[in-house]
């Protein structure tokens, strides 16, 4: 896919993360505002709050980025998830003229704290190492019985405990 060109300048650069093509989700705060949905482009991070509250970004009928964390977004479902990628390149691509409605909301990324981007309610781990797996088996079955007789033919998952999920900023 060729890089399709933003307005921004940064996120045009040759060794630019962000570019138009790669539109990464995640939850920061500022000293403007306590921590809200955004997406980095460039340098710079898109306050998609800012932008809902601003009639800039609407995609769906209740507001959905002013929140902590994406879960109500990542709820919303797949068509609320494709119209927002849609939106934020068709917002922030070169020759746009929705630009004077973006750039006051753009905020500099190096001036920003991320957070865990969602709350997790649950996850299911696998055991997909061997070396792990009889590790484990290991401290509970001796070696002798480390590996259940399946291992090698259906995978083997757990439920993990969702508290133990943490992000930079808690002090993972």
């Amino acid at each position: 896919m060729p890089l399709l060109r933003s307005w921004l300048a940064s996120a045009n650069e040759p060794d630019c993360p962000f570019p138009l093509n790669n539109l990464p989700c995640g939850v920061f705060s500022d000293g403007r505002a306590g921590p809200r949905c955004g997406i980095a482009i460039g340098d710079r991070v898109a306050d998609l709050a800012a932008l809902e509250a601003a009639g800039v970004l609407a995609v769906s009928q209740a507001p959905l980025f002013a929140e902590p964390a994406w879960n109500a977004a990542m709820g919303a479902g797949p068509a609320v998830w494709t119209e927002l990628r849609e939106r934020m390149t068709t917002l922030l691509a070169a020759g746009s003229s929705a630009r004077e409605a973006v750039e006051p909301h753009l905020v500099p990324l190096d001036g920003v704290q991320l957070h865990m981007p969602f709350k997790v309610a649950g996850y299911t781990d696998f055991y997909a190492s061997r070396s792990h797996a009889f590790n484990v088996g290991t401290m509970f079955h001796g070696p002798e019985h480390a590996l259940p007789p399946n291992w090698l033919h259906i995978p083997i998952g757990y439920n993990g405990r969702a508290s133990s999920v943490v992000g930079a900023d808690q002090g993972a």
